[in-house]
Order: C-alpha cells, then structure tokens, then sequence
C-alpha cells in the first residue's frame, strides 16, 4: 500500500482511496475485526508488543483479502493517547515498535475495508442476563449480517476487557426497531478459538456436501483428508450424518493423538474417554485383522504413500463409520481420515 504519511508525520485522510475500498460483490467475509482490538491505551510497552503478537497471529490465517473485514471508522479510533489507528499504521511516530507496525499495516491492509450502512448502526445488545451495551461497528456489522443467517465471528483480543464476552459461539439478543431480536454470532480473542469458528460455521448454515470439503482444513488443522472422501458413501442422509461428522472431527483434531500418548497406547482407555465425550470409536477388532480382504480395504492412499486407517467411529451400530489413521510421524503426527462408509466388511 502507498505511504500515506504527510511530512509533518500526520495521515492526511485525503490520500486514502486505496484503503477504502467499496464491498464487491462477493463480499463472502466471516470474521470483523471489532474496533475494541486496537484500545492500547492502557498497555505498557511490554504489554503492548505481547498484543500485537496475538492480534498478528490471530489475524494472519483471515488477513488475505477475502475472510475479514474492517470498518472504516475503526481508523479513527483512539488507539494510543491522541493517536488514532490511521496515525498509528501510517505515521513513524504513532507509538508502536516498528516491525509491529509493518506486520499490522500489511495484515489490516489485506482485509476489506467495509463502509456502514444503515443496518450497520450500533445499537444496545446484551449476553444472557449481562448489562446492555452499545457495541462497536465491527461487532454491531458482525451481527447484522448473522442476523441475515451468515456465520460470522467479531474478533475481539484478549485485552479487550469490554465488551466481557466469552470465545464461542453466543447468542446476542439486539436491540431492533421492531423490539427485540436474538443473534447466534461467534467471538474470537485467541488463535486456538478458529477451528470452532469454521466447525460452527459448516453446521450453522448447513454447508452443502458440495463445499463441505472448502472449509475442512481450517476447521480441522490437525486432520488430513484422503481424496476418496465421498460424503453420499454413508447410509444416512447427508443432514442427518453432518452434526456428528462435525462433533467427530472436530474430536479427533483436538484430542486423538495426545489422548494416545496420555493413555501409552491403551486402547480401552483412548475408547473410554472419548465415549465421555459421547462419541462411540474403536479399533479395529482382531477377527478383522485375520481377514486379509477386509484388513486390506482399511488401507488408503494418501500422497506418496499408502496408510492403514485402523480406527474407526460410528453414529449407529450398524451404520455410518468413518475410518481413520493413527498419528503420522511424516506429516507432523496428524491423523489420515480415511473411508466414509456405511459399513466395511469385517
């Protein structure tokens, strides 16, 4: 982006055209970045490089142009004493150390600068049986357009002590001109909070099993999927399978492989915890490992290589399984979701 610092080390506002750029058409952003992320005021200046490392890292995986957003008044913000967010980016002497300020200027400058509109005005919202409070324009456009029933997230950092929402997924009530309204919207402070995001938004808008696979890898970092997936493999019909797809993965990302070294190899115990979890998986059973024919369909390839998915979990006893590896020491320990099926042979 051009410099847009005048000589006396102001922005000059005049010379923003590039930053404010109008929505296109495809305007299929999921994540605003609420005004609240660039309240440094208080921080010291430890403190404040420690944020700017989270807000990076948190930014960096929607920073590219299509899955955040920023509204335009957050550069007016008061972000540093007499220092608004547009000074701060642009200007040497806003008061952030300089390789933050390159990083931030890079990242903010990728997501889409969003002008308000008029569904866009903040009114007072509320969390369960929490004070009202007039949100900010990032969160109040994050809530109208789930209120549209688009899964969105506000993000809002750690330091971000107002509003004192919690990371997930939360029901907002608004205040609207017909009275009252209730809004599922998800808040995002820490890195570790993203797969969820993506997890609520593939059963949040029911994605179709045409793009189902579009938002796995975000959703599921951890997990690698063989290009044989087939979601019409299973028996049950594809609305009925996609919560428990959803809750299974999502498992199996965050707790299958330390699960396994917690437990050394215990097979019962790796069975008993994640039956806590109300999910129902297993390996393999030894009558099954004597079979050549069925231990060979249990075999899948998977880039240069071919890996036995010995594991598997169901959503019925006698239907619906998928089929996954143990931890793949070539691919950083991730695990190879293998087979969709209804039921292999045994």
């Amino acid at each position: 982006m051009p410099n847009a610092a005048g000589r006396n080390g102001k922005v000059n506002k005049g010379d923003l055209s590039g930053i404010f750029v109008a929505l296109e058409a495809d305007d299929d952003y999921r994540v605003v970045v609420g005004e609240e992320c660039f309240d440094w005021r208080e921080l010291t200046d430890s403190s404040l490089r420690d944020a700017l490392d989270t807000l990076a890292k948190v930014l960096q995986p929607f920073a590219d142009g299509r899955k955040a957003a920023i509204m335009e008044p957050a550069y007016d913000v008061e972000c540093r004493p007499s220092v608004t967010l547009i000074d701060a980016l642009y200007s040497p002497d806003g008061g952030l150390p300089r390789d933050k300020r390159a990083l931030l200027q890079q990242l903010v400058s990728k997501c889409r600068c969003v002008k308000p509109d008029e569904a866009d005005l903040p009114q007072p919202v509320r969390v369960a049986d929490g004070p009202w409070q007039e949100p900010s324009w990032g969160a109040a456009h994050a809530l109208a357009r789930a209120a549209m029933g688009r899964a969105m997230s506000c993000l809002l950092m750690p330091y971000a002590t107002e509003p004192d929402w919690p990371s997930g997924w939360l029901t907002v009530t608004r205040t609207t001109e017909a009275g009252q309204d209730e809004v599922k919207v998800h808040v995002l402070r820490h890195p570790d909070d993203i797969p969820v995001f993506w997890r609520g938004l593939l059963t949040h808008e029911n994605v179709s099993a045409e793009r189902f696979f579009t938002f796995t890898e975000d959703a599921f970092p951890r997990l690698l999927f063989a290009d044989s997936l087939r979601l019409h493999h299973f028996k049950g019909a594809y609305a009925e399978v996609l919560p428990w797809l959803v809750e299974l993965l999502g498992a199996l990302d965050d707790h299958f492989t330390r699960t396994l070294a917690e437990c050394g190899g215990d097979q019962t115990q790796v069975v008993r915890r994640f039956g806590a979890l109300g999910l129902d998986i297993s390996p393999e059973s030894p009558n099954t490992k004597k079979n050549a024919k069925a231990w060979e369909q249990r075999n899948v390839g998977y880039g240069d290589g071919t890996y036995r998915c010995e594991w598997h979990g169901k959503r019925l006893w006698d239907r619906d399984r998928v089929h996954f590896s143990l931890p793949i020491a070539t691919y950083d320990d991730r695990i190879l979701i293998g087979i969709f099926v209804g039921h292999l042979a045994t």
